[in-house]
Order: structure tokens, then C-alpha cells, then sequence
């Protein structure tokens, strides 16, 4: 089997690549640089793709498409850091058939993915649905046990463009609502995570911090 991991984050790929070395994957290459990807991808020819939800900026979805188009067959492992993939940007129908996402948070995750690996080219072939590997174990897990579940796609999504930094003009514009609506699903969405109510602090910037929190961003 050959493996390509695709990650933007080197101490992500510093732990990877030595990971799978004694396992039975013959082939381990991996990149951080998105000009590299079909470079090695053509060169090495792997079996299975293991990238991060987030590469180059949530460019990962249309890449896993990319290389499919190259190789249906091809097995994919999409690494995300958060059960709902909502706050990540990306709809259940955007990801290609066939592939199986890994959440990070979950224990020995290593393992998972050694699992998970000859899976995933069986699920190329059969075309079936993503699925959560390991799913039969890990769903009903505290990781997958996401209070995001209580906010919907609208709420979901500003809150996405207010941790992008737009301001509630632009996400109004963006939506085609009233600025004073979004404003309200902002006051909505503080509250729900309790951050509203201290006056001595930015609700904007709080709300962010919750944004980066759920998306897997490391924080000072």
C-alpha cells in the first residue's frame, strides 16, 4: 500500500510519517505545500490519501475530488477536528463518495487510521457514503457529543464569518438580510455560549475565540 498524507500543519506530518512506518504501508510520502501534491501524487502513485479537512484553507474537499478524477479508485482519509462538520464549512454532499473522515480528538487515533486504511479502498470501490471510522465505536463517544447540535445552519454559518472577521454589514450583504438581523443571530448565538453577558469584554471577539475552539485552532 502507498500513502500520501496531505497537511499543512508540520508537527501533524512530523507524527504521521514515522507512525505508519511499522505498520504495512511500503510507500509514505507527505506535503504541507499544495504546488507539491500532484507532483507526488503522479510520481508515487498512492493507494490512499490521508489529508486534512482544513488544507490550504478548506481547499482540501476540491482537491479529494481532483485526485478521484485521476484515480476512482483511489481510498480517502479526511482528518477533521470536529464531529460537525458544519462549523468547518462543508456540506455532507461535497465530500466524495467513498471516503471515510478520522476525527482527531478521538483516542490512539493512530490506530484508527491503520484500521481505517484498507477500508478506504474498499469504500472508493463500492461508492457507498462517507462514513466516521470506527463508527460503530466512537459516535455515541463524548467527542462526537457536540453542543453545535443545538445551533442551526444559519447560526452555524455566521458564526463562521464572524470568526473570518467580517463585520455584521458585510455578513449582511453576503446573506441578503438586514445588518440589524444578523445582529440578532449574533446576540443569539453569544448567549447560547454564555459569552454576552460580561460588558467589560468584546462579544465579537469572545464569539471568535469559540469559532477557533471548535475548529481545532491552537490557542495562546
Amino acid at each position: 500500500m502507498k500513502l500520501l498524507i496531505i497537511s499543512d500543519q508540520p508537527f501533524e506530518r512530523a507524527l504521521m510519517v514515522p507512525a505508519f512506518v511499522q505498520t504495512g504501508v511500503r510507500s509514505i510520502h507527505a506535503t504541507g505545500n499544495s504546488d507539491e501534491v500532484m507532483e507526488l501524487f503522479n510520481l508515487h502513485k498512492p493507494n490512499v490519501v490521508l489529508i486534512d479537512i482544513r488544507f490550504n484553507q478548506e481547499h482540501a474537499i476540491p482537491l479529494c475530488h481532483e485526485l478521484r478524477e485521476i484515480n476512482p479508485l483511489l481510498g480517502l482519509l479526511i482528518l477533521a477536528d470536529c464531529p460537525d462538520l458544519r462549523i468547518l464549512g462543508v456540506t455532507v454532499g461535497s465530500i466524495p463518495l467513498g471516503s471515510q473522515l478520522i476525527l482527531k480528538t478521538v483516542p490512539d487515533v493512530i490506530a484508527l487510521i491503520n484500521q481505517a486504511l484498507p477500508a478506504s479502498i474498499l469504500a472508493a470501490k463500492s461508492k457507498e457514503t462517507f462514513i466516521w471510522a470506527g463508527a460503530n465505536d466512537i459516535v455515541n463517544a463524548p467527542q462526537f457529543l457536540s453542543i453545535l447540535s443545538g445551533l442551526t445552519d444559519i447560526q452555524i454559518e455566521t458564526m463562521r464569518l464572524v470568526g473570518s472577521g467580517l463585520s455584521n454589514a458585510e455578513i449582511s450583504r453576503m446573506r441578503f438580510v438586514t445588518e440589524k438581523s444578523v445582529e440578532q443571530i449574533v446576540t443569539k448565538i453569544s448567549h447560547y455560549f454564555d459569552v454576552g453577558s460580561d460588558h467589560t469584554k468584546n462579544q465579537r471577539v469572545l464569539l471568535a475565540g469559540q469559532y477557533y475552539k471548535w475548529i481545532g485552532a491552537l490557542r495562546r
